[in-house]
């Protein structure tokens, strides 16, 4: 819910969301600060205008001190846009660098002091190369780029207290009150370039007063409300950037750093060359870790703030939406629906018997259709179903023969069984045979081969005896021819 109220120093007229009371605000026209007063109660602006549609409810001094504000010619304030949408979000990058490079230098100039007396943050930024001086730059730029938006944001937040829609022009948005409330929002000290609530409804007014229709004006909005988003979006690019850089820059400097640390080492035989290649090396070192320390400390301190603006400015796109859809579309009226206090006014009778007579053959034909649907439907049932038994007995028959094919595998898996049962049995005692008579000959053999063993050792001994004498072998005489056996 929204009120009105007026700026205690300019007597303007000014339109808050109610849970906005208590706030500190700025007027738009006169840039006075106020505190938000407490809203009226919501049931009172709700019920007066419908109930007296036609009767002004409101005091005769309030009705005073708000007439001659609608006579009177605009303000010396009044500002027109000059540079396009792109003015409500976007900074000129030319500008916010050249005060960044005027920042960066002013700073690295003041360093110089520091670095003489022999302070560590002087030779911080002076003493490590090229890249700090890069790394002050761009973080002087995005200072100044979040410093142009916050008083972009600021001045669009001043705008959100613009009464656009008074209801002194009219009660109801239609094709003859329109003109005037485009007139009202153009001639306020807030351009359509430099407000998102300005624009927003400037464009909703003038698409209602060419094309006279609630839903196009909706569709319209909706379209604006996501290009607005994006242009919010697409405004944070630049810091993204610098986001991303600053760190870069730092991880460079680390580079160089150590690059220079390893080139400066020399170890040959001579100390003071040992020493000299020490200081280098400690230099290098020192310009790699101060490089990333800087670039990481001024890439947080840009980042936390570029989110915080980021926030503010979605927020307050979603405060326009919902001014928009409580103040603009509610009070659009194209003629195409009524109300008040008659209430709805229905079809009148001859036009429902003129539909009706209309449509009479077209029921008339659906009914046709949905017999023959429904005849088709019992044919399909009934086929279903004689198809469904055929199957069940089919599938009955088929689960009868596989069980009785069940019962023989089975019978002749038994008798398999009792085969298998027999051989082993019969292989069992064939072993058991084999065993024993493997078990006999092992022992006869056994036998043979202990009495073998004792005639050798007999036989041994007497040879042995017979080594030690000697035998005296006589061969019988010859016998001749004529020799006489004696």
């Amino acid at each position: 819910m929204y009120f009105t109220f007026d700026c205690p120093e300019c007597h303007k007229q000014l339109k808050v969301p109610s849970d906005a009371a208590g706030r500190k605000a700025r007027c738009p026209y006169c840039k006075h600060s106020l505190t938000v007063p407490e809203g009226p109660e919501p049931e009172t602006p709700a019920e007066e205008p419908q109930a007296f549609p036609g009767i002004d409810t409101r005091s005769a001094a309030d009705r005073a001190s708000r007439t001659p504000q609608k006579k009177r010619p605009p303000e010396p304030l009044q500002k027109t846009s000059s540079g396009g949408s792109s003015d409500r979000t976007d900074v000129n990058l030319l500008l916010t660098g050249a005060i960044g490079l005027g920042l960066a230098t002013g700073f690295l100039v003041l360093m110089i002091p520091l670095k003489m007396a022999g302070i560590f943050v002087g030779e911080l930024f002076l003493e490590r190369g090229w890249v700090p001086f890069a790394e002050v730059f761009l973080f002087a730029w995005s200072m100044v780029i979040l410093s142009f938006k916050w008083k972009k944001i600021k001045r669009q937040k001043d705008s959100m207290l613009l009464d656009l829609l008074p209801d002194e022009l009219s009660e109801d948005i239609t094709q003859e009150s329109v003109g005037r409330f485009v007139d009202h929002a153009r001639q306020l000290p807030v351009g359509p370039g430099e407000s998102f609530l300005v624009n927003r409804v400037l464009r909703g007014l003038e698409h209602f007063r060419i094309r006279n229709s609630n839903p196009e004006v909706a569709e319209v909005l909706s379209s604006q409300s996501d290009i607005d988003a994006n242009a919010v979006q697409s405004s944070y690019t630049i810091l993204n950037v610098f986001i991303w850089a600053i760190p870069i820059l730092g991880f460079v400097g680390t580079v160089i750093g150590i690059s220079a640390a390893v080139s400066g080492i020399d170890m040959s035989g001579d100390i003071a060359n040992v020493k000299e290649s020490l200081n280098n090396v400690t230099g290098g070192l020192a310009t790699a870790f101060d490089t990333t320390l800087i670039a990481l400390v001024m890439s947080m301190f840009v980042m936390f703030p570029t989110s915080s603006l980021q926030k503010a400015e979605e927020d307050m796109l979603n405060s326009v939406d919902e001014y928009c859809n409580e103040n603009l579309l509610k009070r659009l009226n194209d003629g195409h629906e009524h109300g008040g206090d008659a209430g709805e006014i229905s079809a009148p009778a001859d036009v429902r018997q003129a539909i009706n007579a209309a449509m009479a053959p077209y029921q008339a034909e659906l009914k046709a259709w949905h017999e023959k649907l429904d005849a088709l439907g019992s044919k399909l049932t009934a086929q279903v179903a004689q198809g469904w038994g055929a199957i069940n007995k089919e599938m009955l028959k088929q689960q009868q023969e596989n069980a009785e094919q069940v019962r023989d595998i089975d019978a002749l898996t038994m008798t398999l069984q009792k085969m298998l049962i027999q051989l082993a049995q019969k292989t069992e005692a064939v072993h058991q045979k084999a065993a024993g008579s493997m078990n006999q000959s092992a022992e006869s053999l056994q036998s043979y081969c202990t009495a073998l063993r004792q005639g050798l050792e007999g036989l041994n001994r007497v040879l042995a005896d017979l080594g030690e004498k000697q035998v005296v072998l006589q061969a019988p005489p010859r016998r001749g021819w004529f020799s006489r056996r004696k």
